[in-house]
């Protein structure tokens, strides 16, 4: 016997296929192309509407008056037609105007009630936890879904997207009015960021699923590029460049690029805009987005210590600014903790020649893999020990002052919260001179009025007890754990003591081993 929610996907997966297939059979008649048979498609759909060639002539189209198209049919056109016994006649170009004007309003009436009730189904649109024990947030009613049944929600949220897209057909003919051409663009706005934002970059059980891969392509360039270019809305600028970037959209990268290195005169040296910082002087001005874009041109490079120079830049002032560059949401902070764990990670990569670091599997999936894998190869420039450990205390102290403005507040950002311990415990992880510093922040974090999650990991004082709560955590998810990241080079790992604890090793010699490695990795 289904389960109801079996039943539930079951019915959402049919209307969707429904709705799609109602598209592929309308959509030659609406919008016909250049190999599209437009004589026999016209013939059936006036077959369909009950519309019959006129005797008097081909181009004229008689309609019964007991036929409901004829109320449909607009007055205007009543001094075209003429009397033939129980039927009107018509211009056959405007039967076809009425027919696909009817079909492109119930088709978006359709479509629109699917995308409306898409939003209030939690099997679609929700955020997706692994289960709700990793669950942070008291009372919370967001989907809570099981690794198994991933791959099924994730098709929902790829029919739900194409169903929208199709949408594009009426709107680029001209057959949605104003109102609504306005709600499907916001639309299309709202599933995009939903399936990149919640579906690729920040949930890293999904990246594995072979959905993704569909989604990825699904997505293409519907991302609003044009709103990148509000070089004072971070959260925007995150989005786009982490999208494109994905995407591998050389034109769409290029383009962001020039935007964020186009300079500006201000009049004042004080009247410093949001989002810009002084480039040459008091009056000339660049948006710090600069350097946003120009860490993942440094990272594709392979000029990873540029790379990670230009993305500390930028999370510096993001965080000096945070309220001001539009940060202060948990989708926002969410795309900020990425990069913050993105650019930890490859200083720990650049710290030494040949790699021996160890990382959650996610982050080799949702960085590594998804951007470049150069950093794990020898042959790249690496710090000295003295840059090194000051880069590593820096990124310390910018995972400190995020949390400090997290703490404390009305609205607690615990998923945030949470993401940024683990990484102050990976930084003490890989870099064992400043473990105790972690413990005496932990210690003091420890007042704050949090769940049991969160005291587990602040009021521990063992960091190697510490780690073995992160790796449990994470082996929770099922679809997650720590993993050594070493090159063959290294004869023994600094984290051989945690291997008795069920940490496993990735051992590489190319890139193309390191891949290969981490798809089978379990």
């Amino acid at each position: 016997m289904p389960s109801p929610s079996d039943i539930k996907i079951k019915y959402w997966d049919e209307r969707l296929q429904c709705l799609l297939r109602l598209c592929k059979l309308t959509f030659p008649f609406i919008a016909p192309q250049k190999n599209t048979d437009i004589a026999k498609i016209s013939k059936d759909f006036e077959e369909i509407f009950f519309c019959f060639v006129s005797k008097k002539s081909h181009n004229k189209r008689k309609i019964s008056f007991n036929n409901p198209f004829y109320d449909i049919l607009d007055t205007n056109h009543k001094i075209n037609k003429a009397m033939e016994d129980c039927w009107k006649v018509y211009d056959v170009d405007v039967v076809h105007q009425k027919i696909s004007q009817f079909l492109a309003s119930y088709i978006y009436k359709l479509s629109s009630k699917a995308e409306q009730d898409g939003r209030n189904n939690p099997d679609i649109a929700s955020i997706i936890y692994a289960s709700s024990d990793n669950c942070q947030i008291q009372n919370c009613r967001m989907h809570h879904a099981i690794p198994t049944s991933l791959p099924q929600l994730l098709k929902l949220v790829r029919l739900q997207y194409k169903v929208v897209r199709r949408l594009d057909v009426l709107y680029h003919y001209g057959l949605l009015r104003e109102e609504k051409s306005k709600e499907f663009l916001g639309s299309q706005k709202w599933w995009a960021e939903k399936l990149v934002k919640c579906h690729i970059i920040f949930q890293s059980p999904q990246k594995n699923c072979p959905e993704v891969t569909s989604l990825i392509n699904d997505a293409n360039n519907i991302w609003l590029f044009n709103e990148s270019k509000s070089v004072g809305d971070f959260e925007v600028l995150l989005k786009s460049m982490f999208f494109i970037q994905r995407m591998m959209n050389k034109k769409a990268i290029g383009e962001l690029h020039r935007e964020m290195s186009k300079t500006k005169m201000i009049s004042r040296p004080n009247d410093l805009p949001v989002g810009f910082e002084y480039y040459c002087g008091n009056f000339q001005v660049i948006p710090v987005g600069r350097h946003l874009s120009l860490f993942f041109s440094f990272l594709h490079n392979n000029k990873v210590i540029s790379a990670i120079i230009s993305s500390t830049a930028f999370i510096r002032y993001a965080i000096k600014n945070i309220k001001k560059v539009n940060l202060s949401s948990s989708d926002a902070l969410d795309e900020l903790t990425s990069l913050m764990e993105f650019t930890t990670s490859l200083i720990f990569a650049v710290g030494q020649e040949y790699c021996d670091i160890c990382l959650p599997r996610a982050y080799l999936i949702n960085y590594f893999e998804a951007f470049t894998a150069k950093p794990l190869i020898p042959g790249r420039y690496i710090y000295s020990e003295k840059n090194y450990l000051y880069t590593i205390n820096n990124s310390l102290v910018q995972v400190q002052r995020l949390l400090n403005l997290l703490f404390g507040k009305e609205q607690v950002k615990v998923t945030i919260i949470l993401r940024l311990i683990r990484l102050m415990i990976l930084i003490g992880l890989n870099e064992p001179t400043v473990a105790q510093k972690i413990l005496g922040l932990f210690n003091s974090y420890s007042k704050y009025n949090f769940s049991i999650k969160f005291k587990k990991y602040l009021e521990e004082n063992n960091f190697k007890c510490l780690v073995t709560i992160l790796h449990n955590d994470l082996r929770e998810i099922r679809c997650d754990s720590l993993v050594i990241v070493r090159h063959q080079n290294v004869s023994t790992s600094k984290f051989a003591c945690f291997e008795k604890y069920g940490i496993k090793y990735l051992t590489y010699s190319t890139i193309e081993e390191f891949r290969s490695f981490l798809r089978k990795f379990g």
